[in-house]
């Protein structure tokens, strides 16, 4: 019996899969394009899993998910210092007072607000990321009131129903990089959270190394699109630079700030 407890060859393959398919969704010029290539994503997963189960079956081996559990020590332990949200303000994960950042999906944030708040005090069972801040979570302790909140797995729940979008408005911020801030599909940096509280976040065209550029404690000044909420202020920047100095159009060409 094979024991997978972080799902390693169905989650990498997963992944893989998902970083290629945003890679090209970027790429895309037609719905049509679209639909072919998510049915040729879901004809080479399902091939992939048929062709593990077999092999599996064949050794004897049998793939087992363990589920997730509160019995492996925590890996990480702390306070909430804010939610993290997406370019369009909507949440999306934790970010703790130590830097520490973990994701969950769109459908399992309504639940995620009700579970904890910020000020809370939360213990983190998972899988965290070498040398990054990044958790990969299964559950989480909300010691603050003794409830724990499981993170589903990304199908178990179904789509949120359709709301309001808060509305896209150009923007500016000013202020020192206090945290940088995380891809948790690619593990480098795709923003950060500034003084002020906003959340930048980079866009997804940029070039592949400009994230070196990001520094903490860097006096920087950003242009760029996003909206105020009532857990914080997010963008996607535009155009960023060091205060005082030109800003630098992002771009998949820019690599570094002048």
């Amino acid at each position: 019996m094979i024991r997978s407890s972080d799902r390693s060859q169905l989650t990498e393959f997963a992944l893989d899969a998902g970083r290629r398919f945003l890679s090209e969704y970027c790429r895309i010029g037609s719905a049509e394009h679209m639909v072919s290539m998510v049915v040729m994503r879901l004809q080479a997963v399902a091939l992939a899993v048929l062709v593990m189960l077999c092999a599996g079956r064949a050794s004897g081996f049998v793939l087992v998910l363990d589920p997730p559990s509160t019995k492996r020590a925590p890996v990480a332990d702390g306070i909430v210092d804010r939610y993290l949200l997406n370019p369009r303000g909507k949440v999306d994960g934790l970010l703790l007072e130590d830097g520490t950042q973990l994701h969950v999906t769109l459908r399992a944030a309504e639940d995620l607000k009700k579970a904890i708040q910020p000020g809370d005090h939360v213990r983190i069972h998972g899988r965290r990321t070498a040398d990054l801040p990044i958790i990969k979570p299964d559950v989480i302790v909300n010691v603050t009131d003794g409830t724990s909140f499981r993170v589903p797995y990304r199908l178990d729940l179904p789509m949120p129903p359709r709301e309001e979008a808060p509305a896209i408005n150009e923007m500016r911020a000013a202020g020192t990089i206090e945290v940088l801030l995380y891809d948790d599909l690619k593990d480098i940096v795709n923003g950060a959270l500034l003084s002020d509280g906003t959340q930048i976040r980079l866009p997804p065209d940029v070039g592949e190394h400009f994230h070196t550029s990001l520094e903490p404690s860097m006096d920087v000044e950003v242009r760029g699109h996003g909206t105020t909420t009532p857990y914080g202020s997010v963008m996607e920047a535009t155009a960023i630079g060091r205060k005082g100095q030109p800003l630098t159009h992002l771009d998949a060409s820019t690599q570094q700030l002048r």
